[in-house]
């Protein structure tokens, strides 16, 4: 629909709008942020997950300029369960949301450079499943973001 707006005054009026739509084949984005995750078990990168072993889901975020209020969203597999739900009081991290279906992992600031978060998962059902794109956007101007491409794990 058609958006009009108008402005009186001197100071400055900033303004953002932007469209979100479901993406059913969303390719990797690093204009903004560079996303990659992966899992490890036993302390290694790992392409199928063992059931019953708990699992790190690794989410590596560079971020290409300083930004502040940044929002990691890591979606987690179908077959899998949290096995611990840590909150980090130190660190880059302000807060953590753990819900049956993703990890919002929230920071006041984040400096250019490479960050690290990991989440404990369980692997409880074998199968093979969708992964959904791990992202990382400014809170409060979505349109600074980056991610990754769909990806698919096997629990065995």
């Amino acid at each position: 629909e058609k958006i009009t707006v108008s402005k009186q005054g001197n100071m400055p009026l900033y303004f953002t709008a932007y469209q979100q739509f479901q993406n059913r084949q969303p390719e990797k984005v690093s204009k903004d942020f560079e996303v990659k995750s992966y899992f490890m078990q036993n302390g290694f990168e790992a392409k199928e997950l063992k059931g019953g072993k708990t699992t790190l889901l690794r989410v590596e975020v560079t971020a290409r300029a300083d930004a502040e209020y940044v929002m990691v969203e890591v979606p987690i597999p179908a077959g899998c369960s949290y096995e611990n739900k840590r909150q980090s009081f130190w660190g880059i991290e302000t807060h953590r949301e753990y819900f049956k279906n993703k990890t919002s992992i929230f920071c006041t600031r984040l400096s250019q450079g490479k960050y690290i978060f990991d989440i404990e998962l369980m692997p409880r059902y074998s199968g093979v499943y969708h992964l959904n794109p791990a992202k990382a956007e400014m809170m409060y101007f979505p349109v600074f973001y980056g991610r990754e491409g769909m990806k698919k794990v096997a629990i065995k």
